[in-house]
């Protein structure tokens, strides 16, 4: 049986991940005008600036493996000084929407785990 779905590898998905961060960052900043016009662009900045946060814990880790708090806290950080320069707001916001990534990644990365470990603790029965 085929597969229907391949993982990518983990130097296309850290190149993919890199060049996503950059064109954000690019878009945030050469857009910022607009983002600073009303409340409403403001908090989408902000969400976009959270974009940033998951492309920067996607490119450590595939170069780590596994993501501590440190790099977590460096990238809300990092996340927080782009957003900012746009506007307040939407360094706030970003930090929000960063804390949903983080809720996210982390159920995700449990919900794998645990399929993984029962695959591999599952026994096969003998006939």
């Amino acid at each position: 049986m085929a597969k229907i779905f391949e993982q990518p590898s983990t130097s296309s998905s850290l190149v993919l991940a890199a060049l996503s961060w950059i064109i954000v960052f690019g878009a945030l900043q050469l857009n910022a005008a607009f983002f600073r016009s009303s409340p409403p662009y403001t908090i989408l900045g902000g969400f976009l600036g959270s974009f940033l946060f998951f492309f920067f814990i996607t490119f450590i880790g595939n170069l780590k493996k596994e993501i501590k708090w440190v790099e977590t806290l460096i990238g809300l950080f990092i996340t927080y000084l782009v957003s900012t320069s746009v506007h307040r707001v939407s360094g706030t916001t970003s930090i929000l929407f960063s804390i949903g990534i983080i809720y996210y990644l982390n159920n995700m990365s449990k919900s794998i785990n645990d399929r993984l470990e029962d695959a591999n603790t599952a026994k096969p029965q003998r006939r």
